[in-house]
């Protein structure tokens, strides 16, 4: 897979997803562990949601010429 600069509209968001996960779990009291793989869980799910979103925008903004 190709990581150009579109791709980092999508990432980034993920990722700081995951951090407020991790950050808001581990203040609850949840442990290192569980809050480490939360916040991955949440930026994965995070970063696929916003690359169908960009996916199906792209296939919209293309038009039915294209």
């Amino acid at each position: 897979m190709k990581i150009n600069a579109s791709m980092t509209t999508v990432v980034i968001p993920g990722l700081v997803a995951g951090v407020i996960y991790f950050v808001i779990a581990f203040a609850t009291g949840a442990s290192a562990v569980a809050s480490i793989i939360g916040g991955f869980v949440v930026a994965a799910i995070a970063v696929a949601i916003g690359s169908i979103f960009r996916a199906v925008y792209k296939r919209r903004a293309a038009g039915p010429d294209d």
